[in-house]
């Protein structure tokens, strides 16, 4: 089953050196990165970072990520808009890319890879996956 791949990930990565050490063990794949995640990503290359960083990010994502980066479809929008709607149904909101990501794994029944805790209250409709324990930071 295909995973999609967080932004909390490609940042963890950028920022331990290493992206193959994140991908959990015995999890086939294929792997991609949503279209959103990849915005969300280069949202943080841009000022005010300092610009070694953002050099090092960018360069990271030119030569590892963007292969990987899946678009975003029409199926895809239409998950996202009932996902905001659902969410603001229940008094609750989800940041944009967040919303985005989560989306998109939903609209194509695809796993989702994070390190961090913004997707948990989706967790009974999207399987998360997490890193290794030794690769975790």
């Amino acid at each position: 089953m295909p995973v999609a791949i967080d932004t909390s990930i490609l940042i963890s990565a950028e920022k331990q050196g290493d992206f193959d050490a994140l991908l959990p063990e015995g999890e086939e794949g294929p792997y991609y990165i949503p279209a959103l995640a990849a915005a969300e990503f280069l949202v943080g290359t841009y000022p005010p970072v300092r610009a070694d960083l953002r050099q090092r990010a960018f360069q990271l994502y030119q030569s590892r990520f963007r292969a990987l980066v899946s678009s975003f479809t029409e199926a895809d929008a239409t998950q996202l808009a009932s996902l905001i709607s659902e969410l603001k149904t229940l008094g609750q909101q989800m940041k944009f890319f967040d919303a985005g990501i989560a989306a998109t794994a939903l609209a194509r029944g695809d796993k989702l890879l994070v390190l961090d805790s913004n997707f948990d209250r989706l967790k009974d409709r999207i399987k998360l996956l997490r890193p290794s324990e030794h690769s975790s930071p």
